[in-house]
């Protein structure tokens, strides 16, 4: 299967943003150097959560995915309409926190007072950390790689869970992607995400479905498309689709609040948007900051389907609703 390369973009705060709200906004503070160091003087080897660690240029850089328990199924309710944000729970009952579900983000992030809150444990190997690299805009804060040991999404398990932990308390600045309310505590983003067997998004009833390991039967009466998913380095889900008859592929984005976005032209509107074969005339179209960024879809253009990510299998199922 061809792997698609390309520049990662820059996201900032107002950029693609999900549903936003003015009300209650959290105040963040950034941790000071002493702090910092303070907080990473504890950090365990990669390995020791069953993680690999390798060189590369300018330090060193780790892989892995967490381990999901077998057989395990749930169901999430969204806290507000339409917006991917799931309640996420610890190993104490008391723990919990607003997790985003952002399948663009190729990373996932931890607010520094949840990681606290979590238990999470920085990584670190001969005094060398693991600081985040990538292209992604933190808000000019530091981010460093770690683990929390165990996540619980109603009865299904996550173990030895890899985060960015950004060193700054009340907000996750413009990662959480505009979105005030719910306040957002974490990401889980792809890198989580693409090791379920499949989650299934239904943005009609407010609630997202997770398995681990039991494959998905789509509805044979309901199914209005079978796309595949294109790998894309550095970046998150995208499955194969067209952009005015040109063959690209292109991003599904839950977490923002638009029906359709690309970089290379500036345009209002973008004539035909295909989405495996689901075919989009005159769509509504957001101008992305980086000219060779994959075009992405929003959820507004996703609504009117039940979408199931099937990572085993590489595909992405778009299901009609039951008629009333």
């Amino acid at each position: 299967m061809m792997i698609f390369k390309y520049a990662l973009p820059v996201i900032g705060a107002a950029f693609l943003a999900g549903c936003t709200s003015s009300k209650n906004l959290p105040k963040e503070s950034f941790l000071s150097e002493r702090q910092q160091s303070a907080a990473l003087a504890k950090a365990r080897p990669p390995q020791q959560y069953g993680f690999s660690v390798y060189p590369i240029k300018g330090g060193i850089a780790y892989s892995g995915h967490c381990r999901l328990h077998p057989n395990h199924l749930t169901t999430a309710k969204l806290e507000q309409d339409n917006i991917p944000v799931i309640k996420i729970r610890g190993l104490a009952k008391r723990s919990k926190m607003s997790a985003l579900l952002d399948f663009t983000s190729p990373t996932s992030w931890l607010e520094f007072s949840t990681s606290e809150e979590f238990n999470a444990l920085f990584f670190g190997l001969d005094d060398k950390m693991f600081p985040y690299r990538g292209g992604y805009n933190t808000g000019n804060v530091n981010a460093y790689a770690g683990v929390v040991t165990q996540l619980r999404i109603d009865n299904l398990f996550m173990e030895n869970v890899p985060f960015y932990i950004r060193m700054a308390q009340g907000s996750l600045g413009p990662l959480a992607r505009g979105i005030h309310d719910p306040h957002i505590d974490a990401v889980l983003g792809y890198d989580n995400l693409r090791n379920f067997e499949y989650v299934q998004i239904d943005l009609r009833n407010n609630v997202v479905k997770f398995s681990s390991t039991i494959p998905y039967v789509p509805h044979e009466d309901l199914l209005a498309d079978v796309a595949q998913i294109i790998p894309i380095r550095n970046y998150g889900l995208a499955i194969e689709g067209e952009v005015d008859s040109h063959s690209e592929p292109i991003m599904l984005d839950f977490a923002g609040d638009y029906s359709f976005a690309r970089g290379d032209v500036k345009v209002r509107s973008t004539y035909q948007v295909k989405a495996g074969h689901l075919s989009f005339r005159s769509v509504p179209t957001l101008v992305l900051p980086i000219h060779n960024a994959p075009a992405r879809i929003g959820r507004k253009l996703m609504e009117p389907y039940i979408v199931t990510i099937c990572n085993t299998e590489g595909l992405v199922y778009f299901e009609r609703y039951p008629e009333e």
